[in-house]
Order: C-alpha cells, then sequence, then structure tokens
C-alpha cells in the first residue's frame, strides 16, 4: 500500500521535473526477475520503480540506512541492505530468496554510480543470483543528466533468458552472463 501510494506521488513529481521518455515494455512478466541498470544518479532507483508494473526490491548500500528517516523509507519501499565492500553469504541467499518467491530485484550491477563505462566496473554477483534463483535479466539503459526539466530517456532491453546460459561451463557461466548484462545495457556489440 506504502509502495503504490509513494509510487504514485513520484511519479507525479518526476512528471513535473523531467521530460521521461521510456523505450520498450515495463509490464513485467509475472516470473522470478532481475532487473539491472547502469546507475548516474540518486533518482535511478526511484525512476524504475515509476516505470516498471510491478514492484521492486532494490540492494542498496549499508550506508543509507545509517540516517534513521532515510533507512525507514527505504525499508517501506522493500529495499534492503548490502555491504559493498564485504558481501556475506547471508546477503546474497536473502536476494537468491527473494527472486525465488516471484519478487523482482533491482541490482546496479556496477555497484555504484560510475561516470567512465567499463566492463570491468560489472560486479557478477547479479549472474550469480539470477543463475541460482532461475531468474531471468532484464537489462535498463538510463541517459539523462537529470537537470530540471531535461528529458530522461529510459531504454529496457529484451530480457536475457537465464536458461540461455544453461550450456555454459559453471567455472565461466557468471562471467559469460555478467558480459551479457554489459553489453545488453551498454549495446556494445
Amino acid at each position: 500500500m506504502f509502495y503504490r501510494f509513494a509510487r504514485f506521488l513520484l511519479k507525479i513529481v518526476f512528471k513535473i521535473r523531467y521530460k521521461l521518455v521510456v523505450h520498450g515494455n515495463t509490464n513485467l512478466p509475472e516470473t522470478p526477475l532481475v532487473i539491472c541498470a547502469n546507475h548516474i544518479n540518486l533518482w535511478d532507483p526511484i525512476l524504475l520503480a515509476i516505470i516498471f508494473d510491478r514492484p521492486i526490491r532494490f540492494m542498496a548500500k549499508k550506508e543509507l540506512f545509517d540516517n534513521k528517516f532515510l533507512g525507514f523509507l527505504l525499508n517501506k519501499f522493500g529495499a534492503f541492505p548490502v555491504d559493498r565492500d564485504n558481501v556475506n553469504i547471508k546477503t546474497i541467499k536473502d536476494a537468491i530468496k527473494l527472486v525465488k518467491d516471484n519478487e523482482v530485484l533491482g541490482i546496479f550491477p556496477e555497484g555504484t554510480r560510475v561516470k567512465t563505462v567499463s566492463e570491468e566496473n560489472m560486479k557478477t554477483g547479479v549472474a550469480m543470483i539470477a543463475s541460482r534463483a532461475g531468474a531471468d535479466v532484464i537489462p535498463v539503459f538510463i541517459n539523462s543528466n537529470y537537470k530540471f526539466r531535461s528529458k530522461v530517456e529510459v531504454f529496457v532491453r529484451d530480457k536475457i533468458a537465464i536458461s540461455s546460459f544453461d550450456d555454459v561451463s559453471k567455472d565461466i557461466r557468471n562471467k559469460a552472463i555478467t558480459r551479457a548484462i554489459y553489453e545488453n545495457i551498454y549495446k556494445v556489440n
């Protein structure tokens, strides 16, 4: 209930502040999914939450939860903390369980906002979560400077079927999935 109400209000704020243009399908299937996007601004998770029709549970850096008010809001939105410097097995297991329970997980696979696009920025944790949860991945590219009344352009890419990696050997599967996510977000191939 809180999520839907806040999403409604944030849609209004977004329409006032920006010119939002979305390319691609934002109607998510009722299957386990991981949404992966590039991360350029603090508005990115809000943007993803308002364009997609299903609630998204985001992994968020643990420091955001240190502020009691912000931590309260993040919890209400279903976000959960992750220590980016020391990711523990419980966080990964919680993320896998969440996806297996048919929720949508939102992750920024570069781990932080980045200015320089490089495949080396990509973390393989997203691939491991998607693979172990049997979840397809929806790559998203966000293009904007988020200046007042500027265009915010979002490209929702075609889904990456995790089953297409079933024949890839386990020792290189996560790297192959990570590369596919990177290539689809940035359309480098």
